[in-house]
């Protein structure tokens, strides 16, 4: 059974959402929805924040007091890839962070429409090269993404193999959004369901981030690509999302390949749970996560 603190959001998301029906607001004011919504989402305790600038975009520094400094973790966050932020996602990267002992790299890549596809590819890469300059070990790095961020992270792992760079300790996908094209059979099955991500608002976003390329491109729609040799990877869905089938076949193609892959499933619970750490799913989810990594370093 959910708790009362998912389903009591649950319902407030799905009134919400009802709007959309009838006509989709623009990306600013969701955009501004989203920030309002999540102000109250602070750092964990004992985590301190520090905003840096890249060349075409910013990040912050999320340090927890106890950190193993050849540790690093690269948050790559959700949205769409035309919402969220880091003052969204610092929270949850936050905890998780702490959780590892682990500094935080949170990026603000650019994002569509006002950068379409490959912005925040490029951004995501720029990133990486970053953690590799300052010194940190491949075998250090972790990378943590949800949602669009999830296929963020695959699609970067892609560019390090084509570029010859070495790949990360592992990664953790949180309900990763990894088909664009929206070919999975729970994306209309559980479209009543899990109305948090609605299935017009996805179309719409999907062509705002791919412009002019093919929706099925593996780095737009990481779920197509060569997953081959990817390092070990911990995916978490619930089996009520409108994603879930992204997961589940993506966990399926890794598995046919030997792929190291973790596939933790849930029931009932809305797309982006992990963001309300007040529900104990999301708790569990987060020290489930933190327990993975842990174990992932332990072995290197």
């Amino acid at each position: 059974m959910t708790s009362f603190k998912h389903d009591f959001l649950k319902g407030f998301m799905n009134v919400l959402s009802l709007p959309m029906y009838w006509k989709l607001p623009p990306i600013n004011h969701l955009r501004s929805l989203l920030e309002t919504s999540t102000m109250l989402a602070t750092l964990p305790w004992g985590v301190s924040l520090e905003k840096i600038e890249f060349d075409l975009f910013a990040a912050e520094w999320l340090v927890p007091e106890t950190v193993k400094k050849e540790r690093v973790l690269l948050y790559l966050h959700g949205g769409g890839y035309v919402i969220g932020s880091p003052h969204t996602h610092r929270a949850l990267a936050g905890k998780i962070a702490k959780g590892i002992s682990s500094c935080c790299l949170l990026i603000d890549y650019r994002k569509a429409p006002e950068n379409p596809y490959p912005a925040a590819l490029d951004d995501a890469l720029s990133s990486y090269k970053f953690l590799l300059d300052k010194g940190y070990k491949p075998e250090n790095i972790v990378l943590v993404g949800d949602s669009a961020g999830g296929g963020l992270a695959v699609a970067l792992q892609y560019e390090l193999k084509d570029y010859q760079l070495p790949l990360p300790l592992c990664t953790t996908l949180l309900s990763p959004y990894l088909d664009l094209t929206g070919t999975g059979r729970s994306v209309k099955k559980n479209a009543k369901n899990d109305r948090f991500l609605d299935v017009f608002e996805m179309r719409r976003w999907a062509e705002m981030y791919a412009g002019d390329h093919d929706f099925s491109d593996p780095f737009i729609s990481p779920l197509f690509g060569d997953i081959s040799n990817l390092p070990p990877m911990l995916v978490q869905a619930s089996k009520s999302e409108v994603l879930y089938d992204d997961s589940a076949r993506f966990v399926r193609k890794a598995k046919k390949l030997g792929i190291e892959i973790t596939f933790q499933t849930w029931h009932g619970l809305i797309h982006w749970w992990h963001m309300f750490g007040t529900m104990p799913e999301a708790k569990e989810a987060i020290d489930k996560i933190v327990k993975y990594i842990n174990k992932q370093y332990a072995k290197s």
